[in-house]
């Protein structure tokens, strides 16, 4: 049969004019201004672009959430009579709600640098305490001088779907509930925060409890973020399913999409820590894969900014781990020109519209990029031209085949202002039977894609595989699969996932396995990610009460003041980066003014590692990072830490070997480190029993160590030598 091929262009945009002159724009916001600009000449500015693009009224008129580099030659008075909102400021990185009636002509306002006008968030979402040593802290074990419960610390949660009053979220007598405020950036009924030009705040418990819960969003009736606050701060309400800090404050965030809003969040987080005197840590379980995946966006920046002492943020990994959708091949090192191919496969979930794959090259370089479609014999029905990033193209195009269609919209930029990468996003509907090839071609760069799925209005985490089901094609990899923003952030502490252990009657563990949805890294500019892994596979945990989705599944429910409350299983690193959220607020209130740069290293320094994990060096893995969560150990670090200044964490001076060991180890310590000092010696149990305490004198390189009286299992070896404190980890087997 024939086959009739129509091609016609709905829109090929290169702006000319002014519009981009000025002022550098991220791919995201240059694709935001085509389609303005297409919607203000044709159908206008109805409900759909605005959901589509997390528009907001005020004052009767839609405004855009923008983030921005601005010099301090702003024109604040401009920004005035555009009626500009100015929200969160951190030196030049500046956040916006700007009336599209002004839009224009803010873009090209004076001291304007860069904008970025993007959606960030999808929730981390996959369709236990003892294992994370949790349980030891709350009893005082291991050495600690008290116990500790996340008393005087904030937790901070980003996220949708919070039950207000839910007894989860009250104190351990039920008399109070600990949530200080929240802000639902998606109800525009105001009032807003005092600083921000949008959403509604409640404040206090009065508040809190009228409004019972957040704004139903665009992902429905969801109970994520009152699953994801309990598993960091709560109490359990008696079910024996609470979390890793009980006695926590928290402040909840319902996040509206753009990264403007996400920016907003963090300084509205810090700014009420600071109002009370309280160290934080912010939780975020959600991510994309249309940034970079180097670290390097606005929203990392303002992390960074934030960050320090008695400020740390925690991020959950992604659940890619199941799906090869991410390619890549750095054609820098091939002779001669070459061409990468891969099949593009396809999602299959409702409402869907296609998928979006997001390319990025190395710095300071270009590549191009074309769609083939192919029948089941392998022969070509059509392909698109190669697009160069070079030239920045905007092309929206639809061929007909008969009855049937393939949609491609391609945009790309040849230099993102903040890194130097090229970018493409390749978004594609396919109605044909064909199947869809990629391919990626270039001189000197090394090029990155990533395959997920698109919605209607917005682009997801989901990833789907590329696959080498065409001749020369290659198949994806679960490799550099870490969500965007914060799970690449460099100062933020990336958390991946495992099954729990269990205890049979017989005593013998099982699970702990590394789950298998889990994203792993590395970075593309090659930092090891995760830092840490914790339990996030089967988690029980609250559920928002005015859910009426979740009806099937529940684990246990509990009867508060009338209402009838519910805890059930998610899987998800959205729930192993609260549990260790929840361990850095106890370390918080060990160590209340714990650099976030401190905290990550103490978390590695003091993970876990037994039969699952094997053996991981000081560079750490790509999936498990550097081993599992001790929260026992890593509050007792800390501790030591907070109690004077002298002491410092670092490196191990020894090597252990052999590890693990049966009867005697040996600590072998090279000539570099030896020390004068003398070195104390501290054994603990994986469930924080003191079980040996040594001393060596100083100036020796190799130290005996009996260990025949031990029971198998993994210990924790702390060190004192002057005025460094370091750990290793044993397993000792028989």
């Amino acid at each position: 049969m024939k086959t009739f091929i129509i091609s016609f262009s709905v829109l090929l945009s290169v702006f000319s004019g002014n519009l981009f002159s000025q002022t550098a724009y991220s791919l995201s916001a240059k694709k935001f201004m085509q389609e303005f600009q297409e919607a203000s000449l044709n159908k206008g500015i109805n409900e759909e672009f605005a959901e589509k693009h997390d528009l907001i009224k005020i004052d009767g008129e839609y405004h855009v959430g923008i983030l921005a580099m601005a010099s301090d030659v702003l024109d604040e008075e401009t920004l005035s009579s555009l009626r500009v909102k100015s929200d969160t400021r951190f030196g030049e990185l500046r956040s916006f709600r700007v009336p599209l009636s002004s839009l224009s002509t803010f873009t090209q306002t004076t001291g304007i640098r860069f904008i970025d006008i993007s959606s960030t968030a999808f929730p981390d979402l996959q369709l236990a305490i003892p294992s994370a040593r949790v349980d030891s802290v709350h009893q005082g074990l291991g050495g600690l001088s008290q116990a500790y419960f996340g008393t005087g610390v904030v937790i901070g949660v980003i996220d949708w779907g919070f039950d207000y009053t839910h007894p989860n979220f009250y104190d351990t007598t039920h008399t109070y509930s600990r949530i200080a405020r929240a802000w639902d950036q998606n109800k525009n009924s105001g009032p807003a925060p005092s600083g921000y030009s949008f959403g509604t705040e409640y404040l206090g418990p009065a508040q809190l409890l009228a409004a019972e819960h957040d704004t139903l969003y665009v992902f429905g009736p969801i109970s994520h973020g009152t699953h994801v606050a309990g598993i960091a701060g709560g109490t359990g309400v008696g079910t024996g399913y609470h979390g890793a800090a009980p006695d926590a404050e928290f402040v909840f965030v319902s996040l509206k999409r753009d990264a403007a809003s996400l920016v907003d969040a963090f300084s509205y987080i810090s700014n009420h820590a600071a109002a009370v005197g309280k160290p934080f840590v912010v939780n975020m379980s959600f991510g994309s894969h249309l940034g970079p995946h180097d670290g390097k966006t606005l929203q990392n920046m303002a992390i960074d900014i934030i960050q320090g002492p008695g400020k740390v943020f925690v991020a959950s990994a992604g659940n890619n781990g199941n799906a090869a959708f991410h390619v890549d091949k750095d054609f820098s090192l091939s002779a001669t020109q070459d061409t990468l191919m891969t099949v593009v496969d396809f999602g299959n979930v409702a409402d869907m519209w296609g998928q979006g794959v997001s390319i990025w090259g190395s710095p300071i370089s270009s590549f191009s990029a074309s769609i083939r479609l192919v029948d089941n014999g392998h022969n070509i029905i059509y392909q698109s031209p190669f697009y160069s990033t070079s030239t920045s193209p905007s092309i929206d195009e639809v061929t007909m085949f008969v009855s049937d269609s393939l949609h491609i919209v391609l945009d790309a930029n040849d230099r993102d202002f903040l890194n130097d990468r090229p970018q493409m996003l390749v978004e594609i509907k396919n109605r044909t039977p064909y199947k869809v090839v990629l391919l990626l071609t270039s001189d000197d760069s090394h090029v990155h894609a990533w395959n997920t799925i698109k919605m209607g209005n917005r682009n997801t985490n989901w990833g789907v595989a590329f696959s080498a089901t065409y001749p020369g094609a290659v198949a994806g990899d679960i490799n550099y699969g870490i969500g965007d923003p914060a799970g690449c952030g460099k100062t933020v502490i990336t958390v991946g996932s495992y099954l729990a252990e269990k205890y049979t009657q017989s005593g013998n563990v099982v699970q702990g396995t590394l789950s298998s949805f889990t994203s792993r890294g590395p970075t593309i500019d090659e930092r090891t990610k995760p830092e840490i892994s914790s339990t996030g596979s089967a988690v029980i945990s609250s559920l928002n009460s005015f859910d009426p989705s979740e009806t099937t599944g529940i684990v246990t429910t509990v009867d508060f003041q009338g209402r009838t409350y519910s805890f059930k299983a998610y899987s998800g690193t959205s729930m192993s980066g609260p549990m260790v959220a929840g361990i850095v607020a106890l370390m918080l209130e060990a160590f209340p003014s714990l650099s976030a740069a401190q905290a990550k290293e103490v978390l590695k320094t003091t993970a876990r590692l037994d039969n699952n994990t094997g053996a991981i060096g000081p560079e750490g893995t790509n999936d498990w990072g550097w081993g599992k969560a001790n929260a026992l150990a890593a509050v007792r670090a800390v501790s030591v830490l907070s109690g004077t200044n002298d002491i410092k964490l670092t490196e191990s001076l020894f090597t252990l070997y052999p590890n693990p060991a049966s009867d005697v180890v040996y600590l072998q310590m090279n000539a570099d480190n030896l020390t004068s000092e003398t070195i104390f010696l501290e054994v603990y149990s994986i469930s924080g029993q003191l079980v040996m305490q040594k001393q060596f004198n100083p100036f020796s390189a190799s130290y005996a160590v009996d260990v025949s009286e031990l029971k198998e299992g993994v210990y924790l070896l702390q060190f004192q030598a002057g005025g460094n404190l370091f750990f290793n980890k044993l397993m000792v087997s028989k």
